[in-house]
């Protein structure tokens, strides 16, 4: 990840804070004849990243992703680096990429009525993550950063890391070029989500748009489990990617892009879906 200069004096900024969402009640009502559609359905699903929906990469955003780098590099155990689109050349190249948003919310699934699950080998439940990262400035005492890291309640599988490693982990210190006084006004706190539920190769519509000698080879050296690795930043609610992992690009940032909803039903079918109408068995 490409550290970018601190150009100005950023205004101070409060640290982070979960905000946990009440469930609403929703009657449930059944009916030989219809089935209920889930919440889940209104929910927008399809999003794209464009080369013109983009915001400067930032001395603040530089600070974000190489925290996450720093965490990734620990828990895999392996020294990663964290592309920048600007360190690539995809910032003056046009090109969209697709993606599939997880479901937001805790609800699990819930047993039905007379079925039985079959018995199979219960692993540990799985945890949040609090990794304590020591920032150290370009000259001065490091400040103290925390990263909190959730599983995706979306995903299919848990990434087994949330099942092995303990809740708390005190990291290295990660050194910026930055002054003292630009990284005490920095967020010390951030939450992220994290999955592996991408294709190893999410990022393969940019594969032409970038240098092929910057592409590797299938046979890459990257721990596997960056394939199809997604990062999550969570705010009021709303997910929105921060940095994806592909098989043949590596771990690339795209916190600093807009999410564009992909709008993949027709108005009418989402109207529908919306009054709560009964869809025929």
């Amino acid at each position: 990840m490409l550290f970018i200069e601190a150009l100005s004096r950023a205004s101070t900024q409060p640290n982070e804070r979960k905000l946990i969402s009440r469930g609403k009640y929703r009657p449930n009502i059944n009916s030989k004849d219809s089935v209920d559609l889930s919440s889940a359905a209104h929910q927008v699903k399809e999003i794209h990243l464009n080369s013109q929906s983009k915001t400067p990469l930032t001395a603040s955003t530089s600070v974000f992703a190489n925290l996450i780098e720093h965490a990734l590099s620990h828990i895999l155990n392996s020294s990663l680096h964290v592309h920048s689109p600007e360190e690539l050349n995809l910032d003056i190249k046009d090109w969209t990429l697709p993606l599939q948003v997880p479901p937001v919310g805790n609800q699990q699934n819930k047993r039905l009525d007379g079925y039985l699950e079959p018995e199979i080998p219960r692993r540990p439940p799985a945890k949040q993550l609090i990794f304590h990262i020591p920032v150290k400035p370009s000259y001065g005492i490091p400040i103290d950063m925390t990263l909190l890291i959730s599983p995706n309640n979306g995903s299919p599988e848990v990434p087994s890391l949330f099942h092995t490693f303990p809740k708390e982990s005190w990291l290295p210190v990660l050194r910026t070029p930055y002054p003292p006084d630009f990284l005490e006004q920095q967020i010390t706190h951030h939450h992220i989500l994290l999955d592996q539920d991408g294709e190893p190769d999410q990022l393969s519509p940019l594969y032409a748009h970038i240098n092929q000698s910057r592409i590797m080879s299938e046979e890459s050296a990257l721990p596997s489990q960056t394939f199809g690795l997604r990062v999550w930043r969570t705010k009021n609610n709303n997910l929105t990617p921060v940095i994806l992992g592909d098989n043949r690009i590596g771990l690339l940032f795209v916190g600093h892009y807009k999410p564009i909803e992909g709008n993949s039903i027709s108005e009418e079918e989402k109207a529908r879906q919306a009054s709560n109408l009964y869809t025929k068995a």
